[in-house]
């Protein structure tokens, strides 16, 4: 069978699917190790029957359902490729806009300090590592199955370096982290959606940790115990940093305002209001 005749019947797999074309694209380059651009110079070689045996499991793993990246193993997160699958939150583009933010304003920032709070698979604060080799940044993450992902990440992107601290804990128990020093910044995409909305998801999102998802009642109690007890680890002109729901900026900007914190909104990609960034009042002693 040819690459080209191979693409064709995945994409028939995958008919179904939305952007079914570019995930068959995807997996047939997981399984040959050619790129799209080769593959447009050499549609007409062949494709091993095993290889190809592997990528139609794949694509009905996909059209059941599952989300690519857990099938591909990995998925590109800024300039870096992370390992991700079951029991991991998957990167995400507009996360993207936070980890930019971020470098953009740590730039004059001697040595900062990260904290990166509910890490997941580290894209956030190993990212912030990698382009800032002088931060010193701390990951806390609660899963046992994100963990293994997240140290595996950090070793293929980070090697020895010793720049970053991997914690296992809830963040929910501010006292467990009274040993660590006071942060330039802390950041975090936190489980934000209402748990009642959780069964509504695609059942794309449904196919991630739910503990990754689920940010209580009314989707704000992470950002509740972020904003009263950890902006206490900041350092006088630090700044917090959060992804947070299409609906729920206000809301956050509203629990930094009652700790007199002044607060700024970031849109997405999709003019949704997605980052809350907060920082101290400059009168605030």
């Amino acid at each position: 069978m040819t690459i080209n005749e191979a693409l064709k019947a995945l994409k028939l797999i995958l008919s179904d699917v939305d952007d079914g074309d570019i995930e068959a694209r995807y997996i047939l380059e997981k399984v040959s190790g050619v790129s799209y651009t080769q593959m447009l110079f050499k549609s007409d070689s062949n494709i091993s029957d095993e290889a190809f045996e592997e990528a139609v499991l794949m694509a009905q793993r996909r059209f059941g359902g599952e989300p690519i990246q857990y099938i591909l193993g990995s998925w590109d997160f800024m300039d870096f490729t992370f390992r991700v699958g079951e029991g991991v939150l998957i990167p995400r583009p507009e996360t993207e806009i936070l980890v930019e933010y971020i470098l953009d304003k740590i730039k004059n920032i001697k040595e900062p300090v990260v904290y990166d709070l509910c890490s997941g698979s580290g894209c956030i604060g190993l990212s912030i590592a990698c382009f800032r080799k002088d931060a010193k940044v701390y990951l806390v993450e609660k899963s046992e199955k994100a963990l293994a992902y997240l140290t595996e990440n950090q070793k293929s992107l980070c090697g020895d370096s010793d720049n970053i601290q991997v914690i296992k804990g809830d963040i929910l128990i501010t006292d467990d982290f009274s040993s660590l020093p006071e942060a330039d910044v802390i950041v975090s995409n936190p489980p934000y959606i209402r748990s009642d909305e959780i069964p509504s998801l695609q059942s794309e999102v449904l196919r991630e940790p739910v503990m990754a998802l689920d940010g209580g009642e009314d989707g704000l109690i992470f950002y509740r115990v972020l904003v009263n007890e950890w902006s206490k680890k900041l350092s006088r002109d630090g700044f917090m940093a959060f992804e947070c729901g299409e609906d729920q900026a206000e809301d956050i900007s509203e629990l930094f305002s009652k700790i007199n914190f002044d607060s700024e909104i970031v849109f997405d990609y999709n003019n949704i209001q997605r980052i809350v960034i907060g920082r101290r009042k400059s009168n605030d002693s």
